[in-house]
């Protein structure tokens, strides 16, 4: 074979490795065009080389490669938008739905929320409550506690006293009368009478034995000393006189029947109210005994 025939021989080799790549170039150029073309993606010369591996120049050296792609690019963008979501569209449309989806779980917390607050309100009001109770039940104490020292202290040494202190109260009370009257009576006196016959006058005292007298001999009379006691402090008199009563032969009428009949042992005139004093030392309103024992 000539030299000739050999450099024609190689010539036609680069001829069809030439023509192999060029229909394989080809090829994967088309095939891009339609992967592109399926997926909806923008064609171009720039997205057509990087789909097909192969440069933009090499894009460009083929004149129905290049018109091919330029009449797609100008059709493409010719056309009107189809309302198909684009990536960005579907990102933002997952991003929406989050957004929802948050707001919802948060409206459900605020609603959670707003719950555990009435409850705590509430709970707050009864502690507010509890508080101001709390304050009155100590005011009441203090109040009670100031009562009972005062009660402490004026009766303090009265319910210990020794029998030698009681004696001594007992001359304390230095009307002579008086002490005569109480030892024909055969009462003891103890510390309380004795300040009390010690602070009141003559008259009222008299007049309370008196009383006591009358309970005596009408009645038995369970606690004389105490009855004594009740009737120095109302200043009960047995012959007190009655003018002011609106009917004050009624009352005699009354009075003389039921002391006689061991019911009352004296009367008394408080604040314009009669009172007649039954053998217990007891003071009862004239109105409510004439009703109970009616002449």
């Amino acid at each position: 074979m000539s030299k000739d025939d050999i450099k024609q021989t190689r010539i036609n080799n680069l001829k069809e490795a030439q023509a192999s790549r060029k229909e394989d170039s080809l090829n994967r150029v088309n095939q891009a065009l339609k992967h592109l073309a399926h997926r909806k993606e923008k064609i171009n010369f720039y997205t057509v080389a990087k789909q097909a591996k192969v440069s933009v120049a090499y894009l460009y050296k083929y004149p129905e490669i290049k018109q091919r792609i330029a009449e797609i690019r100008n059709t493409q963008s010719s056309m009107p938008r189809e309302e198909l979501k684009s990536t960005s569209e579907v990102s933002q449309t997952k991003i929406v739905a989050r957004i929802k989806e948050r707001i919802h779980q948060l409206e459900s917390e605020n609603k959670e929320l707003k719950r555990k607050n009435e409850v705590l309100a509430g709970q707050v009001y009864r502690v507010h409550q509890l508080q101001e109770q709390i304050e009155r039940q100590n005011s009441t104490i203090q109040d009670l506690e100031k009562q009972l020292n005062e009660c402490k202290t004026f009766n303090t040494k009265s319910k210990v006293t020794p029998i030698k202190k009681k004696r001594y109260h007992n001359n304390k009370v230095t009307d002579e009368q008086i002490k005569s009257e109480l030892t024909a009576l055969n009462i003891q006196i103890n510390s309380t009478l004795s300040k009390l016959i010690e602070c009141t006058t003559k008259e009222i005292v008299l007049n309370a034995i008196d009383c006591l007298k009358g309970a005596l001999a009408t009645t038995k009379v369970k606690n004389p000393a105490g009855f004594l006691a009740e009737a120095i402090k109302n200043a009960w008199n047995k012959n007190q006189n009655n003018s002011d009563i609106l009917e004050p032969e009624i009352f005699h009428q009354w009075f003389s029947i039921a002391q006689s009949q061991g019911l009352v042992v004296a009367s008394r005139l408080i604040e314009g109210i009669l009172y007649v004093c039954t053998p217990e030392g007891e003071l009862i309103s004239f109105d409510e005994m004439i009703t109970k024992y009616p002449l």
